[in-house]
């Protein structure tokens, strides 16, 4: 069911003043007394007759709802100010509670009891350092080793050139030309047949032809 309200306000004939720009005094109620009661208390009124009209004051002496006279911080204060927070931030000495079954994964047992850290007379019980050690040596490793130190040759020596990129099948531009790789944003294709690697190519290329037929 729609909430009714009355008409009596908007009814034409009644007693209700709609003139918002017309200034009355406080004991008539136009439509927007409320909205003049909002706005005091004003430090300077340019509608009251009784003060001179100067429309160099400002209506208000404050910012907002600071009434003690002072200004708030710009921008640049309250973010420059941040830096007295730094301590608030730093690492602090907190007093350690005793370990006991809920708090045993929380303790920190490095810390210096003026006791061995293992074996006798420790406070606490610990493995040995290498109790979490893995052992990725494989069996054949460890049983066929060398009867003697030697040191095994290097895969590739420093003096070996590394031509491997000469001999990579690059994208075809003849026969992969309608495939899914497309290089680059432009869509015609390339038959120009030179690759990536063709100038490693040409110092690697043989002479087929026989002397007698050059």
């Amino acid at each position: 069911m729609e909430s009714f309200s009355p008409d009596f306000v908007e009814r034409k004939g009644s007693l209700f003043l709609r003139s918002g720009h017309m200034n009355y005094s406080r004991g008539t109620l136009n439509s927007n007394w409320h909205q003049a009661r909002e706005a005091e208390p004003k430090d300077y009124d340019i509608k009251d007759q009784s003060m001179r009209q100067n429309l160099h004051k400002t209506t208000y002496k404050r910012i907002g709802n600071v009434t003690d006279g002072s200004f708030p911080k710009t921008t640049t204060q309250a973010l420059m100010e941040q830096v007295d927070l730094k301590d608030d931030f730093a690492e602090q000495e907190r007093r350690r509670a005793m370990v006991n079954t809920d708090t045993y994964d929380l303790v920190n047992l490095d810390r210096h009891t003026g006791h061995p850290k293992a074996g006798y007379g420790a406070v606490l019980p610990m493995h040995h350092p290498e109790h979490d050690k893995h052992h990725l040596e494989t069996t054949n490793r460890a049983d066929y080793k060398a009867p003697f130190p030697y040191t095994p040759a290097l895969e590739q020596p420093p003096d070996f050139k590394d031509n491997s990129n000469c001999f990579r099948k690059c994208h075809s531009q003849f026969t992969d030309a309608d495939d899914y790789r497309r290089f680059g944003r432009n869509t015609w294709h390339d038959e120009s047949g030179q690759y990536s690697n063709s100038h490693l190519k040409k110092p690697m290329a043989l002479n087929t032809i026989p002397q007698t037929l050059e």
